[in-house]
């Protein structure tokens, strides 16, 4: 058997639950068919993790640390602080995603039933990266708010950004629910496939649009900056 370091042994079994899940479901995975697939023995799976919850859980962690990294590289494009907000929506997922049910993990992972059955260590690095991935987008308004690219009194600056990165992420991720309900609906063969990505004119991009809007901004989200952002996208493989 090869010899693995600790870090290399547990990303290759969290490789091998994705390949599972990829080939089975989010419920019908089997801690069985995760240690055949990774060719190690159960002591050396349950040495990382501890049950199924814990897979689901540590996945999400590791989807979260992928989505981190690109927003990261998406903020470091010459966009103004507005653009970069919409260009996470408008990256194309067939060619970003780390895993291909992303979507539906975390849909499952913010069932607290689920979460309270993981073990300690995954529980709160899955919580410390979503804090992390907030903070990003709150460092970019605050930093939006400093420079003048967004206009707002000083005293109102907190709950301003607080305001945007909630209305903007609780739109984005409820846009995010209804497609897979209407997605669901092929089950019965009625249903409407999401896209792997958004073009310029879709229903969220120009909600979107129309949100950030009604802030005031240095450089307003107009049709021609959208597409501007498309094409650095493009240009840096993210679209």
């Amino acid at each position: 058997m090869p010899k693995y370091s600790d870090q290399a042994q547990e990303d290759l079994i969290l490789d091998s639950a994705a390949k599972c899940i990829q080939s089975s479901s989010l419920l019908d995975f089997t801690m069985s068919a995760i240690s055949k697939e990774a060719g190690l023995s159960m002591g050396s799976i349950y040495k990382h993790i501890q049950s199924k919850e814990d897979v689901l859980v540590a996945l999400g962690y590791r989807s979260k640390v992928h989505f981190k990294n690109l927003v990261h590289q998406i903020f470091e494009l010459p966009l103004p602080p507005v653009a970069k907000i919409v260009a996470v929506q408008l990256m194309d997922h067939s060619l970003v995603s780390d895993i291909g049910f992303g979507p539906q993990l975390e849909t499952l992972l913010g069932n607290e039933s689920i979460l309270k059955r993981a073990s300690r260590r995954w529980l709160e690095k899955f919580m410390e990266i979503n804090i992390e991935v907030e903070d990003v987008f709150t460092q970019l308004l605050l930093h939006a708010c400093e420079s003048s690219e967004l206009l707002v009194a000083q005293d109102e600056k907190a709950n301003l950004v607080n305001e945007i990165v909630t209305s903007s992420w609780s739109l984005c991720i409820g846009h995010t629910q209804v497609a897979m309900q209407r997605g669901s609906r092929n089950i019965l063969d009625q249903g409407i496939p999401p896209p792997v990505r958004y073009e310029s004119d879709a229903t969220i991009i120009q909600t979107l649009k129309r949100l950030l809007n009604t802030y005031q901004w240095k450089s307003p989200l107009t049709s021609e900056l959208i597409e501007y952002t498309c094409g650095q996208l493009q240009q840096s493989g993210l679209r």
